[in-house]
């Protein structure tokens, strides 16, 4: 860094008011605007992956013209003096910054994942947990395959994406953490209704139900790209979606393979252009199958309870219900009287 003053690194928000001290933190946004008097400024706005910091530039500080060449989405390694203003809360009166990377950084504690919401689960965990489902539950040599190839040729992707850009699992690495809890409760239920009704004939498909569970939103891979605060919507991902764009890609993926059962390949077709239920909610048909309707519930309970979970865990003052759930019909939900932390950590899925 710049200055010649000796400094410590610590987490963006343990700046104590008037400490100076370095940190690593990602930069959010920048908001221009203009004072009273008609005198530029700057609002940056930097993270980590539990807190956000305002730090803002006014027309005397030497930065504000070279904060128009920073990256939004980029990690930074920041000088900076804590400020702590009634109103506004804790700010950081930069002194010095760089992009952040490299030996020296890695040396003093730098990780990326650090300073962005990703899943709690390593990267790697749940795709492995994915594909065990994969062989364990799909016995159609074919689907299996055609699943396996999808996921293989998109791992790295898939490590990364979150599963939307605002509603659930909004996070780095959301994306297969979703379509693995989806997945495990559509087995779940896939064995339970097909032992209850082992009557039906033709019985209920469970490779069918493993394989659209697991793929149902593959077409997000196509639909967003990928960023560390907030993914965005391709031009693609606008005017066609997710729904579609990921049947087309299961489509092809059938066609390489060659040979491929025609009903297998309709049923699978068709439980991912239906898993959301209604042409309302972008579904160009609703569930006309059983398999397709399991997997509709499974994926609509998942994503509400991961925005009302994400909602119980946020800070609401003393208030013992959460803010309104849009994801959940728009409903307040009641927080309940907390319980102390059990004393040694719960088995791994």
């Amino acid at each position: 860094m710049a200055s010649g003053i000796e400094s410590s690194v610590i987490r963006l928000g343990d700046f104590q008011d008037g400490q100076e001290a370095e940190c690593f933190a990602v930069l959010v946004s920048r908001d221009k605007g203009t004072t009273k008097k008609n005198e530029p400024f700057v609002k940056c706005y930097f993270r980590d992956r539990d807190q956000t910091v305002e730090a803002p530039l006014w027309a005397d500080h030497r930065l504000l013209k070279q904060s128009d060449g920073w990256t939004d989405g980029l990690a930074y390694r920041i000088r900076a003096r804590g400020e702590f203003n009634a109103k506004y809360g804790l700010q950081l009166k930069l002194i010095d910054l760089r992009p952040a990377g490299g030996p020296d950084d890695e040396a003093d504690g730098f990780d990326y994942g650090d300073l962005v919401e990703r899943s709690k689960f390593p990267s790697g965990d749940r795709l492995g947990k994915i594909l065990e489902f994969v062989g364990r539950y799909i016995e159609d040599e074919k689907l299996s395959e055609l699943v396996r190839r999808i996921l293989e040729g998109h791992a790295k992707q898939l490590e990364l994406m979150p599963a939307a850009s605002h509603m659930h699992h909004n996070v780095t690495g959301g994306l297969v953490e979703h379509l693995w809890s989806v997945t495990r409760v559509s087995i779940m239920l896939a064995e339970h209704y097909g032992r209850y009704y082992d009557e039906l004939n033709p019985p209920l498909n469970r490779d069918v139900i493993v394989a659209a569970a697991i793929l149902h939103d593959i077409g997000k891979l196509r639909e967003l790209e990928y960023h560390p605060i907030e993914a965005k919507y391709t031009t693609e991902g606008n005017l066609i979606g997710h729904i579609l764009m990921g049947r087309d890609l299961v489509r092809d993926t059938a066609r390489e393979i060659g040979d491929f059962p025609v009903e297998t390949l309709l049923l699978l077709e068709h439980a991912i252009l239906a898993h959301h239920g209604k042409t309302e909610f972008g579904s160009p048909k609703p569930p006309a199958t059983l398999e397709a309707m399991i997997l509709h519930y499974a994926d609509e309970l998942d994503a509400k309870f991961n925005a009302v979970a994400k909602a119980l865990r946020a800070e609401n003052g003393d208030d013992l219900f959460t803010k309104k759930v849009w994801a959940a019909e728009n409903q307040r939900f009641y927080r309940g009287t907390p319980l102390p932390p059990p004393d040694q950590d719960q088995p791994p899925f």
